[in-house]
C-alpha cells in the first residue's frame, strides 16, 4: 500500500483506529542525513511504551500496557510513502463504540467553528450548540468532538492572547522589579485550566504618589492599543502641578464584569485597601452589562462620575432653559442664589463638578 504524504498515511491509519477502537499517535520519526527530508514514521496506539511509576500522593493515571500495534511507513526514491511493517493486535481491550472520545479522534473544522461562533453571538448556551450539532450530524458520536471541545474553542478569546513564551518573559520581569524594590506590586488571574487571563502591576513610585494624589482616578481602557489589540487599563491620577501620575496598569483578556471586578478589587488591594474619593470611569465600561453594581463590590465607598464628555453633555442640557432665557455664563463656582432655585436644583442635587 502506498501513499503520496506520511500526512496521508496518518490519516488512513487514524480513521482505521476510531474504526477499530483505539487512539494513535507518532511514536518517532527519522530524517534523512542530507536532505533533511522525512524518510521514516512509525506510528502506534497510544498505549504503547511503559507505565511510568510516580512518587506523588495523587499521580495521573497512566495507560500504558507496552502495546505493540501500529504502522511503519518509509519513503521510497518517488517520493512515495510505503508500508513496512503493520502490527495488528493489541494486548488490551478496543471500544469501537467510544472510539469518539480519543482525543486523536476529536477536532473542529471550520465550517464548525463559525457555526458554533454564530450561535454563541446571539445567546445560545454551549450546551444546546452541542445539542444542535449532534441533532443536525446525526448523533453525538459522529459531531466529531465533544462539549468541552467547543468551550475551549469559545474561551480562547478569554484568555490572554500572548505569543509564546512572553508570559514567562514578563513574570519574570515582575519578579525581578519586585527583588529591586519590594513595594513593586503585580497580580495574574488565571482561569479553571489554570492559563492566563489577566495581569495587574503597579511600581512603588505609583502607590506613594496614590497616598498624595488619590482624591481623583481616571480609568480607561480606550487609553491605548498594542499588537496583541488586548485592552490596556491604565489608572490614571493628577498630582497638585495637573501632572497626570500612572497609579496601575493592567493587561485584560476581555472587558467583561467579572474582568472589572478583579480589576477593581486587585488594584484596591495593592493601594493598602483605600478607595479614592471619586473615580472617573470609561463610557464602555459604564455601559458594560451589569458593571456598575459588580464593580460597586469591588470599590464601596467610593463615588464613581463618568468622563468629562458625558458630565458637560448633562451640564449644557440641565442649563439650557437657563442659557436661553437668561443668556448667563454659568461656573461651576458661581453661587446657586444667582440663579433661579428651580433650575439649578438638579445640578447641585447630582454634585456637577468639572
Amino acid at each position: 500500500m502506498e501513499f503520496e504524504s506520511k500526512e496521508d498515511a496518518y490519516s488512513f491509519y487514524a480513521c482505521y483506529a476510531k474504526c477499530v477502537g483505539f487512539g494513535v499517535c507518532t511514536k518517532s520519526s527519522r530524517r534523512s542525513k542530507v536532505s533533511k527530508q522525512f524518510i521514516d514514521v512509525k506510528y502506534a496506539c497510544t498505549r504503547y511504551g511503559k507505565k511510568r511509576e510516580s512518587t506523588a500522593q495523587n499521580p495521573r493515571p497512566c495507560l500504558k500496557v507496552e502495546c505493540k500495534a501500529g504502522l511503519h511507513i518509509k519513503i521510497k526514491c518517488d517520493g512515495k510513502w510505503v508500508v513496512h511493517d503493520f502490527i495488528k493486535d493489541h494486548n488490551h481491550d478496543i471500544f469501537a463504540t467510544y472510539a469518539h472520545y480519543f482525543p486523536c479522534h476529536r477536532s473542529i473544522n471550520k465550517s464548525q467553528k463559525q457555526c458554533i461562533e454564530t450561535m454563541q453571538n446571539v445567546g445560545v448556551r454551549t450546551s444546546q450548540i452541542y445539542a444542535a450539532m449532534a441533532k443536525q450530524h446525526g448523533g453525538y458520536e459522529k459531531v466529531g468532538c465533544l462539549e468541552k471541545d467547543i468551550r475551549n474553542h469559545l474561551d480562547k478569546d478569554r484568555r490572554l492572547s500572548l505569543e509564546l513564551g512572553d508570559a514567562n518573559t514578563m513574570l519574570e520581569c515582575f519578579m525581578l522589579m519586585q527583588e529591586e524594590n519590594s513595594k513593586f506590586f503585580y497580580a495574574i488571574d488565571l482561569d479553571d485550566d489554570g492559563r492566563l487571563k489577566n495581569v495587574f502591576w503597579v511600581d512603588a513610585n505609583g502607590r506613594n504618589d496614590y497616598q498624595d494624589f488619590g482624591d481623583v482616578i481616571s480609568f480607561d481602557t480606550t487609553y491605548i492599543t498594542n499588537k496583541y489589540k488586548m485592552p490596556f487599563a491604565p489608572f490614571i491620577g493628577v498630582n497638585n502641578h495637573f501632572q497626570s501620575r500612572l497609579l496601575g496598569c493592567a493587561l485584560l483578556a476581555n472587558e467583561s464584569s467579572e474582568t472589572f471586578v478583579w480589576l477593581m478589587k486587585t488594584w484596591l488591594r495593592a493601594m493598602g485597601g483605600n478607595p479614592p474619593n471619586k473615580k472617573l470611569l470609561d463610557p464602555k465600561v459604564s455601559k458594560t452589562k451589569g458593571a456598575p453594581r459588580r464593580i460597586k463590590s469591588g470599590i464601596e465607598k467610593g463615588h464613581k462620575k463618568i468622563c468629562t464628555g458625558r458630565m458637560k453633555k448633562g451640564f449644557l442640557s440641565s442649563l439650557f432653559n437657563i442659557v436661553s432665557n437668561y443668556y448667563l455664563f454659568v461656573y461651576v463656582k458661581m453661587k446657586p442664589a444667582l440663579v433661579e432655585k428651580e433650575a439649578i436644583s438638579p445640578l447641585v442635587n447630582n454634585e456637577v463638578c468639572t
